[in-house]
């Protein structure tokens, strides 16, 4: 995740109809509770982007695949909220890394045989691509020191009013979403840094 700085992805997992979202784990190690991230309004977006495009999803004459009714929350749920997971790559990346993480739940069935792939497939398809397209999401520029106009490397980035600070990517001069940040500080610098907001690419 270093070498190569994903900021979107999806575990695919089979069982269930749903797309969940972290966190995964309950602060208190219960069984289940609704434990959301500080960026949690945009965890659901890309759970509700996945789900309100998949076909068997929005079904609402489908069957149930266990004894969970997903449909009455828009087939999107918090993770921890249905039930919890230590450990899970959603968290890891989240906590660890600029990756946002979902678990799509894409069939009853957990282990589909070969031939009902190709169906597996088409009822995914579209929500996929449309999931995938939402890295895109935002705006995209470059961090550059307010005084000297340098490329910023590796600068920790606060947004307003989220509690989750990220990092940009280690090319040089950086690169990262949106223009409602401050940088706090650089690697390897003593003190906090100011910066100016992020200019679009040309």
């Amino acid at each position: 995740m270093q070498i190569m700085p994903f900021v979107l992805s999806a575990n695919l997992h089979g069982g269930e109809l749903v797309v969940t979202y972290p966190f995964l784990r309950t602060e208190d190690w219960s069984s289940h509770d609704d434990t959301p991230t500080p960026d949690n309004s945009f965890f659901r977006w890309l759970a509700k982007v996945y789900a309100s495009t998949n076909q068997v999803m929005l079904n609402p004459d489908r069957r149930l695949c266990h004894n969970e009714n997903f449909q009455r929350y828009n087939n999107i749920i918090n993770g921890a909220n249905w039930h919890t997971v230590p450990g899970s790559m959603n968290d890891f990346s989240y906590l660890h890394t600029n990756c946002f993480n979902v678990t799509v739940e894409l069939s009853c069935d957990k282990f589909p045989r070969a031939s009902e792939l190709p169906i597996v497939w088409e009822n995914n398809k579209e929500s996929l691509h449309v999931y995938m397209e939402q890295v895109h999401r935002g705006c995209k520029g470059v961090i550059r020191d307010k005084y000297t106009e340098a490329g910023i490397e590796d600068a920790i980035i606060k947004v307003d009013d989220i509690d989750h600070h990220i990092r940009s990517g280690g090319l040089s001069p950086s690169y990262l979403t949106c223009t409602f940040f401050y940088v706090t500080e650089a690697e390897g610098d003593p003190v906090p840094r100011e910066a100016s907001s992020a200019q679009p690419f040309s």
